[in-house]
């Protein structure tokens, strides 16, 4: 069902990219070319934007990325100057790329900027990992009730809690958690009943 509803997405997608082309009454061959211009700019963008996913130092939610006749145009906030030029280097070394508009704003300290407490990409996937591994982990332990116990990762550090029949089993998903790859500290807020 979700693989359907994500080809529909996709065909939409292109049909609103071409939709502006298709409705010139110029001959087909421009046509054509330039449905061909709106595939090729999108390639470069998302060549770009995937780019700044993978990178630790950028946050790809707070730049946007417009690819026009290969001219990428960068909008958005970044916390430095050192970003910017990051930034805007990485989409001057994309295939296709003739030509960079950076517009990049660097925001004021509290302002709309990268927030320290912000996770890069690479860090809620290691985390999203982690916390999915412990759950495996508790759901296959014979000693532990999974479905009483939440597990929460932030940065390496685990956040158990919830409430379970006995000391041991609390201690268990403690212990269960701290042998997980990936965790750097147990915070064990489990309650014991009773």
């Amino acid at each position: 069902m979700n693989r359907r509803i994500g080809q529909w997405l996709m065909a939409l997608a292109v049909i609103a990219t071409l939709s502006p082309g298709c409705s010139q009454a110029d001959s087909r061959a421009s046509v054509e070319r330039t449905a061909g211009d709106a595939i090729h700019d999108a390639s470069i963008t998302m060549r770009i934007k995937t780019t700044y996913l993978f990178n630790g130092h950028l946050n790809p939610f707070r730049i946007n990325v417009d690819t026009r006749g290969g001219v990428v145009t960068l909008h958005g906030t970044v916390p430095s100057g050192v970003h910017r030029d990051l930034a805007g280097e990485i989409a001057k070394n994309a295939d296709g790329v003739t030509e960079v508009e950076n517009e990049l704003r660097v925001a004021p300290a509290g302002g709309d900027g990268l927030d320290p407490s912000d996770k890069s990409f690479s860090d809620a996937v290691r985390d999203a990992t982690t916390t999915a591994s412990i759950k495996m982990a508790l759901a296959f332990e014979r000693g532990v009730k999974a479905s009483h116990i939440t597990v929460h990762t932030e940065r390496g550090t685990v956040t158990l809690t919830g409430e379970v029949n006995s000391q041991a089993e609390r201690q268990l998903a403690a212990r269960i958690a701290r042998d997980t790859e990936g965790v750097v500290r147990v915070l064990n807020q489990i309650g014991v009943r009773g």
